[in-house]
């Protein structure tokens, strides 16, 4: 016991505590002289004792009830880290934003005046037993008493001005939400952008080898690099802009869809693919996520083919049902085909965040996709990760040994 108090006594932020403490004294002092003064003077005046009593209550009341202000709630936290060594886990409080924010710290206001006229009261007692043996263990008892005010109010600080568990996790789920947006945006990226760069690196190759003996040629494939260059670098000034300013989003470009999908495919046979393409079903009746979605598959399906055909050929189909979109993509594939990246594992993160399933694997000399959505989104509850399923035959699961 009196080594914890030597302890006190000793710390240095103690005494920094207390004088948080004497800030409240001096609120109390001058809210507590100044009503005096108002109340004395109408007394004088003579008005009914009742018309005092209210103005009293008013003069008083009215000043303690600047803790709603918004402001303050900022101004105490900052005195609160610099006086009573208090660190806030969730940064510096700033000011109220709601009832809840407001009447905390209206609450931590009123104990910050009135532990500060406790302190008053104490002092005015000292002064008034002035002479008497009481007075010094008094005096110590005062110190005492302040130091472990201070002490109190730095446990206590971080818990009326800090936000409250409700507001925490309101917080966390807000930043889960960022970063799922955040992976989004990296998925399209990675789609929009990987295509377009293996687009580009197909037709240049082909435009270095044969500008000496095609030159019409080398120039077809310098004019689907720049178009295909141009489309990707719109895509990706979006994709930047959201990243750069999460409060306001630019005015964006069209997101492609299945409505562009014979786009998609001269692109991709003008980058040396040969895809035979079928398409079942009116897919205008796709919703316009479904549509959205799906064009990526298809677009990174294609990617997959341009880069390990093993002879330039590959093929697509569409079928819209009644309940599901099918999609198939599949390529004749080498001996030695590479290990995944972060395509196919796109895939499987789109398809399941839509609750449907994607599914990939080698049949002996052919690599084929196949990914089935529903036409309607399922609710977030079904969708979940393991929507990338192993199936009949020697599949993978993307990320870890498909070959892509």
């Amino acid at each position: 016991m009196l080594r914890s108090v030597l302890r006190l006594l000793l710390a240095p932020e103690s005494y920094l505590r207390a004088v948080f403490v004497l800030t409240g004294a001096a609120l109390a002092l001058a809210l507590g002289v100044t009503d005096f003064t108002i109340v004395f003077l109408m007394a004088a005046a003579g008005p009914p004792v009742w018309v005092t009593v209210l103005a009293g209550v008013v003069l008083v009341g009215g000043p303690l009830l600047v803790g709603l202000v918004p402001a303050v709630r900022q101004v105490e936290g900052m005195a609160v880290q610099s006086l009573l060594a208090v660190e806030f886990r969730d940064g510096l409080p700033g000011p109220a934003s709601s009832w809840p924010q407001r009447l905390r710290t209206l609450g931590w206001f009123l104990l910050h005046v009135f532990t500060g006229a406790a302190v008053v009261g104490a002092v005015l007692a000292l002064i008034a037993m002035a002479g008497s043996w009481w007075t010094l263990p008094a005096a110590a008892a005062t110190l005492l008493g302040t130091l472990l005010t201070g002490r109190f109010l730095g446990r206590l600080g971080p818990v009326l001005l800090g936000p409250s568990y409700a507001e925490r996790l309101q917080r966390l789920e807000a930043a889960a939400v960022r970063a799922t947006e955040r992976n989004r945006i990296a998925r399209e990226i990675h789609d929009s952008v990987g295509h377009a760069l293996s687009v580009v690196s197909v037709q240049a190759a082909a435009a270095r080898r044969l500008i000496g003996r095609d030159p019409g040629f080398a120039a077809d494939a310098l004019g689907t690099i720049e178009a295909v260059s141009r489309r990707a670098a719109a895509e990706l000034d979006d994709m930047l802009g959201l990243l750069r300013d999460e409060t306001q989003r630019p005015a964006a470009t069209p997101t492609p869809d299945l409505g562009s999908l014979d786009g998609l495919l001269a692109t991709a046979r003008s980058s040396g693919l040969a895809v035979d393409a079928a398409v079942s079903g009116d897919l205008s009746l796709l919703p316009a996520l479904i549509s959205r979605e799906a064009y990526r598959v298809v677009q990174e399906g294609l990617t997959n083919a341009l880069k390990y055909s093993a002879d330039g050929t590959g093929k697509l189909r569409l079928s819209l049902g009644r309940d599901t979109l099918d999609i198939r993509l599949g390529n004749p594939v080498g001996p030695r085909a590479g290990r995944g990246g972060r395509g196919l594992g796109g895939i499987s993160e789109r398809a399941a965040a839509l609750g449907g399933t994607a599914t990939a694997g080698r049949h002996g000399a052919a690599w084929t996709l196949r990914v089935v959505l529903p036409v309607r989104p399922a609710p977030p509850d079904h969708a979940h990760p393991a929507a990338w399923q192993q199936g009949d035959g020697p599949h993978r699961r993307a990320g870890r040994e498909a070959p892509r």
